[in-house]
């Protein structure tokens, strides 16, 4: 993907990752449906990180996040009172999927 439309995708998704509300999680996928995109693109896209955006508002389809980003997830989690479950959050409890 060219540097332009690379941009284009990363603000569409930057845009719909701010809209998930404290509390609530998407996924990747639900993200990548509603930007044009696939699920692995949004991951890379959130990993090139982005000053402030609420990066652990958004995980893998079994609400999980890369282990390496795990405990500080879960500090915001606790802040922000969103449903866990063992290692990851609670989808069925706190699952937000974007409108299209």
């Amino acid at each position: 993907m060219r540097g332009g439309a690379r941009d284009e995708l990363s603000e569409s998704v930057a845009e719909v990752v701010a809209d998930v509300p404290p509390g609530r999680v998407a996924t990747y996928g639900a993200i990548a449906a509603v930007v044009g995109t696939g699920a692995r693109q949004v991951g890379r896209i959130l990993a090139d990180g982005r000053p402030g955006w609420p990066w652990w508002r958004v995980t893998n389809a079994r609400g999980l996040l890369p282990e390496a980003l795990r405990a500080q997830a879960f500090e915001q989690y606790e802040a922000e009172g969103t449903p866990t479950r063992g290692e990851g959050v609670d989808l069925r409890r706190a699952g937000w999927v974007p409108p299209f």
